[in-house]
């Protein structure tokens, strides 16, 4: 696989330090496989309603899943026997889910393996527990480019978002948000990587762009 860049002269960053790059609303973690996008915005307050939600009605579940076999006046007969059962798989299903929605995490995270060639978007919770939520070929970005926001014409574009585009489709995976000139550099950086790895390979596929464009 070859990978061209529409432009020239990456900038060289140094990927041996040990102290994150905190720029704006993102860190950078360098690791000994690759690095880490992390947000450090506090999450949104929506979000964090909509988890408090499901955590309640998680335990709500639960409870409702030992009341119907723990209760004295709970019925045992044989023919309620069959209804238990059936509400009891989909009470702790549900308890499963709305536990599990509200112990993901709110702190986003993309990650750039550049050993294994791939982009990984990840949540993370508070106690540091990652939850995968999709993982990318290198091949498979389409391109890599910073999104300006609605109007930015009539804006003077300090700020931005850095977005990577799954092969040619309308799937983005928002990568940071932060000034212009420090998303430019990690663009490249992106790109940088993209290139080395598609030149250990020999299909053709098409070249990522990295562009600035204005939604």
């Amino acid at each position: 696989m070859s990978l061209v860049s529409d432009f020239d002269g990456f900038e060289t960053t140094s990927v041996g330090t040990v102290t994150p790059e905190i720029t704006d609303g993102y860190q950078v973690d360098d690791t000994y496989w690759g690095y880490v996008i992390r947000t450090i915005d506090p999450p949104s307050l929506s979000l964090s309603i909509v988890q408090g939600l499901c955590w309640m009605a998680g335990i709500g579940f639960v409870v409702a899943t030992l009341g119907l076999w723990l209760m004295p006046q709970a019925v045992n007969g044989s023919d309620v026997m069959g209804m238990k059962i059936g509400a009891t798989v989909v009470t702790v299903a549900l308890a499963f889910f709305c536990l599990w929605f509200a112990s993901r995490g709110t702190d986003s995270e993309i990650q750039i393996d550049t050993r294994m060639g791939e982009v990984r978007e990840v949540v993370r919770n508070r106690t540091g527990r990652s939850t995968l939520v999709g993982r990318y070929g290198f091949d498979a970005i389409g391109s890599v480019f910073i999104d300006a926001g609605p109007h930015a014409e009539r804006r003077t574009m300090e700020t931005g978002s850095l977005v990577l585009r799954y092969r040619n489709t309308a799937q983005t995976m928002h990568v940071a948000t932060g000034a212009m000139s420090k998303l430019a550099q990690l663009r490249d950086r992106i790109g940088r990587d993209l290139m080395l790895a598609g030149s250990e390979h020999r299909e053709d596929v098409p070249a990522p762009e990295f562009v600035v464009r204005a939604a």
